[in-house]
């Protein structure tokens, strides 16, 4: 009875080929850490918005009508808590399904990051200014802000496709789903950001509406993983997650 030599065995099922250590295709691992990181900017980016919110009764003056007075502080702060909201819905929707992740991957999950934890600039400026040319300029940079977090998603998206970094069995109609809405909204939140030369709260409307398309992920199929060994690895990877999470409660309980 013969033997396959080990240099002549096939490989392994789902084994991925090895990366360097350096370099933007550089092997870093599985995306539990970055998806922490990024659940920690996003839930602080999103608390940051309430803090620009305030309601400042003068004497003599109703309850009702200093609420009134911080409409815009309110509206701003619901329009933006919509989107990082969404975001954060997307970016673990996204990710459950990313096996690895290398370099350039981490480093474009950054510039999203960066674009969030930008997003309460733009959003006390919108609130500050509600007419004239400065409501035109703040609608603008909040627009841009929305485009530029659109624009990460994408090359996220694109980055992993091209680099096989999906776990192995994704339905290809989900990925040219994602393809094709991930594009729609790039162009969509540009188009809306340009809106502001017209009428800047029409920008507003817009970018809101384009959020809510994206309410119950980034496609309507499921990605439906029909590799059993992908399942798997994902399945084991929430578990892993759980317990880690688990130990962090019990050591500060200590």
């Amino acid at each position: 009875m013969t033997h396959t030599p080990p240099e002549q065995a096939g490989p392994e099922p789902n084994r991925r080929p090895a990366r360097s250590w350096w370099g933007g295709n550089a092997d870093r691992g599985d995306s539990i850490r970055l998806e922490a990181f990024s659940d920690g900017v996003l839930a602080i980016a999103i608390t940051l918005l309430i803090l620009d919110v305030r309601v400042e009764q003068q004497p003599g003056e109703s309850l009702a009508a200093a609420l009134g007075h911080a409409g815009p502080e309110i509206g701003a702060y619901a329009a933006s808590f919509l989107q990082i909201g969404i975001m954060w819905a997307n970016h673990h929707a996204l990710f459950r399904i990313v096996d690895r992740v290398d370099q350039l991957l981490l480093l474009a999950n950054l510039l999203l990051l960066g674009f969030v934890a930008f997003l309460p600039l733009p959003t006390r400026l919108v609130a500050q200014h509600t007419s004239g040319g400065d409501a035109r300029t703040a609608m603008l940079l909040y627009g841009a802000t929305l485009t530029g977090c659109a624009l990460a998603f994408n090359l996220i998206w694109r980055h992993t496709v091209h680099r096989g970094l999906l776990a192995d069995g994704v339905d290809p109609r989900f990925r040219r789903d994602v393809d094709s809405r991930y594009l729609a909204g790039l162009a969509g939140y540009l188009a809306a950001t340009l809106l502001a030369f017209v009428q800047p709260w029409l920008t507003l409307a817009v970018t809101a509406l384009l959020a809510l398309l994206f309410l119950l992920g980034p496609s309507p199929r499921t990605a439906s993983l029909t590799d059993p060994y992908a399942r798997k690895r994902i399945a084991l990877r929430d578990d892993y997650s759980a317990q880690r999470r688990w130990m962090v409660c019990w050591r500060r309980r200590r």
